[in-house]
């Protein structure tokens, strides 16, 4: 654990598919029964834990149900105006803390991941960062610095602070390890945490990260442009039934690049498409794009584009145009979801610099002992996969090259995975046991396995409800190889099986 902690306790004390890199069963720590503690967390004083003065509204011991251990679930406020949640489990205590990440604009605490970390025996944390609202609300950052800097990067820094306060308080002992697991703006907190606050986490899961960068405006962003080009004057250029088209003919064209007909593209790197491909002047068939659409669609692959017609930043890929619906157009052909938020004038010009998630210098948290793993899907139409692809490239060179690199930070791309709303592909991961493999023991993530769920009936960002792992409800299984690997299949064997695969560098590789 790292060396800070010591001055912690002293303060405190005194007032899922597998990863193929399981090397052994996850041990528990044998403690008594810590229902009085529970009860007693909330007169205790965490007012003078330093840099992150908090305060116990609430402790309940909530009894064992379907799904979660009995437990102690706290709620708390940290200074100015964060709000916490807390599951600290009453037996069974693995001797770890964890923290789990939030969604968009946040304002509110997301219960599913910690939850999940619970029934692992984790104590777990989660937090607002820092303000009330709902996952595309802006409002509370107008003329609100103190709220941009909470939301950016403090909130999740000082949570982590409170968080190992609050558990060590409760158990009597630090916990070994501290893990950070988000997706989307979980990703970005996971990526900041890495770059700002090295020394808080022994082991971090950034999926899908939001990489923002100090110096955007919100046409800097692929997917605003991609909603505003399709859909920004209130009715889309496209329709539903013609992104579906123009995907189906997409796939057809580049589903073979990982030697399998599986409607998965592996690499959308590699497909030579064009949508005047399927303007109606050259195709027969219904429907087909006018010229003004094959305009709009070009745009969009190419991304995000300044006054002078330059690239800003590179689009979403070939393969993901389902994804675009809901996010770019809406179902109904109206404006997609991310048009309205950002055509109207900015009126927060703080929040940018605070949000910065884009510095690639790892090094202090290299020398700390930290362990990342990121994962991004080649169907991101969000966060779209080139950025995340770019930023962990400019890390090797700030590194000093993939080897250096990869001994502590690891990057997933999984064919077919869109952002958040599940995707074609096996993007049920087990990135946590991964990452508790590396760091407790050393085994770096060679090789996980993805799983296609049959059904998923609830989203956790990194993590699995145990009830979609049913052995019946996966539909196939493919090995997951560190960036830039890919897998392709051997040719024999079955399809299904993640042991039809081998690893290859792709085509694209540099």
């Amino acid at each position: 654990m790292r060396h800070y902690l010591a001055c912690l306790v002293a303060l405190v004390l005194f007032a899922g598919p597998a990863s193929a890199a399981v090397v052994e069963p996850q041990q528990t720590v044998s403690v008594h029964d810590v229902g009085a503690n529970c009860v007693a967390l909330a007169r205790h004083d965490f007012s003078d834990v330093p840099d992150a003065p908090s305060l116990v509204v609430s402790a309940t011991v909530v009894a064992t149900g379907a799904e979660l251990p009995r437990h102690c679930l706290v709620e708390g406020r940290i200074a100015p105006t964060i709000g916490y949640r807390m599951w600290l489990p009453l037996a069974g205590w693995n001797g770890k803390y964890a923290q789990g990440g939030c969604g968009g604009k946040c304002g509110f605490i997301l219960d599913d991941g910690c939850q999940l970390m619970l029934m692992r025996g984790y104590a777990c944390l989660a937090a607002d960062m820092g303000h009330t609202g709902t996952m595309y609300d802006d409002l509370w950052a107008i003329d609100n610095v103190q709220g941009d800097i909470d939301y950016g990067f403090r909130s999740t820094h000082v949570a982590a602070i409170t968080g190992k306060a609050v558990t060590t308080y409760f158990y009597s002992r630090a916990p070994a390890h501290a893990y950070f697991i988000g997706a989307s703006q979980g990703g970005r907190q996971g990526l900041v945490e890495a770059q700002r606050f090295p020394l808080d986490f022994d082991g971090i899961v950034a999926g899908e990260p939001r990489m923002a960068r100090s110096s955007a405006t919100p046409l800097d962003h692929a997917s605003v442009y991609a909603a505003i080009r399709l859909s920004g004057t209130g009715a889309a250029i496209v329709s539903p039934d013609q992104l579906r088209a123009v995907n189906a003919y997409v796939v057809a064209k580049c589903d073979m690049d990982d030697n399998l007909k599986d409607g998965i593209i592996s690499d959308p790197r590699t497909c030579a498409f064009d949508p005047s491909e399927l303007q109606c002047a050259r195709v027969k068939t219904t429907p087909c794009l006018t010229r003004d659409q094959v305009a709009a669609m070009r745009d969009v692959y190419r991304g995000s584009i300044d006054t002078a017609g330059r690239v800003i930043q590179h689009g979403p890929y070939p393969g993901s145009e389902l994804h675009w619906i809901g996010a770019y157009i809406s179902a109904d052909g109206s404006k997609g979801r991310y048009a309205p938020r950002y055509a109207l004038p900015r009126r927060f010009p703080y929040s940018n610099i605070y949000i910065d998630s884009s510095n690639p210098d790892l090094r202090p948290f290299r020398a700390s002992g930290g362990k990342l793993i990121a994962y991004v899907g080649w169907a991101d139409e969000t966060n779209v996969t080139a950025v995340t692809i770019d930023y962990y490239d400019t890390v090797e060179r700030v590194i000093g090259g993939r080897a250096a690199t990869q001994d502590f930070f690891r990057l997933f791309v999984i064919p077919g995975e869109g952002h958040i709303p599940i995707g074609t592909g096996a993007e049920t991961v087990d990135y946590v046991t991964a990452l508790e493999n590396w760091v407790e023991r050393g085994a770096a993530p060679d090789r996980l396995v993805g799983a296609k769920l049959k059904v998923h009936t609830r989203f956790a960002g990194p993590l699995t409800y145990p009830t979609d792992l049913a052995a019946g409800n996966i539909a196939f299984t493919r090995p997951v190889y560190p960036y830039p690997l890919q897998a392709r299949y051997l040719g024999v064997g079955s399809p299904n099986s993640d042991a039809s695969f081998e690893p290859i560098m792709p085509q694209t590789a540099h």
